[in-house]
């Protein structure tokens, strides 16, 4: 069970090594889990790692719900890629802060397909057996998804429902005919995510090791373009798209894209599609973070051909704690020794907070979102020393300002009001727009000091640095492109990074985090 401690946000794609091509993969686990430890954080809490389609770089708009992008894959670990094939990537894009997401991908399936031509030429019998298992252990979601990606390869990226009318009607003869013809390219994505899953394992069983944990994060539903509405589409209403209503992130609510998923359908059969990713979520995390998971409760849908205001379903509230409670106990009972936290952010109602509780599962304590009014700007803020022991403390999200942003844009009250709700010694640090190292560590410390199981901090936030991961509601190039503005490598050897590393593992020691 989760025990108190201090755990790391920050996405994959954000992590940056000597040994990764552009972009953070599941080589840079390693060297995170060193630096963590030396900040005295034993949990590194990740986004989802799911495949996205070329143009999309959300990973809460999956291509699949359960396949691990593998762009993620660590190329310099696999067998079967020529070292002059490795050299020259490295060459041309390794070491570089910043590379346009589609070259790294370019070069990494390059690199991958060469692995996989070795594989089928040269892999040894210990290889073939351990894929042959990984098969069979998923097949519940990878003939799926590999038939998909590889029709998506096929028919040149276009979305299924404009598919050849038996296809995307799932049409068994043409099913079939497919899988035949397409049968290496569907091995090719199935041994990929063989390697993806077993790396991850293999990152998980190193962290144990060191008394650590990683932490995934599940996606609140998937696209319409994706291997699991395609392949399930009787559990999904085209008609309504998913969003979310009116609130501090958009005045007009939010419209994702996302079907409708039709919960009556799926409840009736025993919450199959909930149980299969938290089955296979078991098996590469530690801790479980549950995506919007109002919408569990509660779906704010809009009609897809319309501008119409959305509604939620179920409508009733008696029905959407049933519905809420009866999916959240699916998920704990496919998982018993996996932890679970619940994004519970935003208008939540009070209900939902209460059903969390009783059902053993810590939602968000967001130290400026927590006042102990109704929204005055003069309401206090709730200290940490009151949050409840069965909650996730933090600072922010990945789709928040960093606190040092939002201490130079809030203006002096609000920042008046805040050190003085933790009862930060009386010092005029209000009155200034730059967030100082001591005010920083008051901060931390009152925040680490809290009963809350774990606080799970952006790394930004543990820094002071100002850089955002997302921007909620637009469409920017600078949205999930964040990257450690140095390799792990040279910012642990750093003696500036070396001492503020030392002050945060001081901060969780007091605090009894580590």
């Amino acid at each position: 069970m989760l025990r108190r401690s201090a755990g790391i946000l920050i996405p994959l794609f954000s992590l940056r090594t000597r040994h990764d091509l552009g972009r953070g993969d599941i080589g840079g686990l390693g060297p995170m889990l060193d630096w963590a430890l030396a900040m005295g954080h034993r949990l590194i809490q990740l986004l989802p790692l799911n495949e996205t389609t070329p143009g999309e770089a959300s990973p809460y708009s999956p291509l699949s719900i359960f396949a691990i992008d593998p762009l993620y894959i660590a190329v310099e670990q696999i067998e079967g890629i020529p070292d002059a094939a490795l050299k020259q990537a490295y060459a041309e894009i390794g070491g570089r802060r910043k590379v346009a997401r589609e070259v790294v991908r370019s070069k990494k399936l390059d690199l991958l397909g060469q692995a996989f031509r070795w594989f089928l030429t040269a892999g040894g019998g210990e290889e073939r057996a351990a894929f042959s298992k990984f098969q069979k252990a998923n097949e519940y979601w990878l003939p799926a998804y590999a038939l998909f990606r590889a029709l998506k390869d096929r028919f040149n990226w276009k979305p299924w429902d404009e598919w050849p009318y038996a296809l995307r009607n799932l049409d068994r003869c043409a099913i079939g005919q497919a899988r035949a013809e397409l049968a290496d390219s569907i091995a090719r994505y199935s041994y990929w995510q063989f390697l993806a899953h077993r790396q991850i394992c293999a990152a998980r069983a190193n962290y144990h090791a060191a008394g650590a944990m990683i932490g995934g994060d599940l996606a609140f539903s998937p696209g319409r373009d994706s291997a699991e509405v395609w392949s399930r589409q009787d559990h999904f209403d085209f008609s309504r798209l998913v969003g979310a209503p009116p609130d501090a992130f958009s005045a007009n609510g939010q419209r994702w894209g996302l079907p409708m998923p039709r919960w009556d359908r799926m409840g009736a059969e025993g919450w199959p599609l909930v149980r299969s990713r938290m089955r296979q979520a078991r098996d590469l995390y530690d801790v479980v973070r549950i995506d919007h998971v109002v919408g569990l409760y509660r779906t704010y849908n809009f009609a897809a051909d319309s501008d119409d205001l959305g509604n939620f379903t179920p409508a009733e509230v008696t029905a959407q704690r049933q519905q809420g409670e009866s999916i959240m106990r699916a998920i704990q009972a496919e998982a018993p020794d996996t932890d679970l936290i619940a994004e519970d952010l935003g208008l939540i109602p009070d209900w939902v907070h209460d059903s969390l509780q009783n059902l053993k599962v810590p939602g968000y304590k967001v130290l400026r979102w927590e006042k102990a009014g109704r929204g005055n700007p003069e309401d206090r803020y709730v200290d940490p020393a009151c949050y409840s022991e069965l909650s996730v403390a933090s600072t922010g999200t990945h789709d928040t300002e960093t606190l040092a942003q939002w201490w130079r844009e809030c203006g002096a009250q609000q920042r008046r009001l805040l050190v003085e709700s933790v009862g930060i010694e009386t010092r005029e640090v209000w009155d200034r727009d730059s967030l100082d190292e001591l005010t920083l560590d008051a901060l931390l410390e009152a925040l680490y000091a809290a009963p809350s199981v774990v606080v799970i901090e952006p790394l930004q936030d543990l820094f002071g640095w100002t850089a955002r991961i997302n921007y909620p509601g637009t469409v920017r190039a600078s949205n999930w492109s964040w990257r450690l503005p140095a390799a792990i490598e040279h910012l642990k050897s750093s003696p500036v990074i070396a001492r503020r590393a030392a002050t945060l593992a001081g901060i969780a020691k007091r605090t009894g985090r580590f």
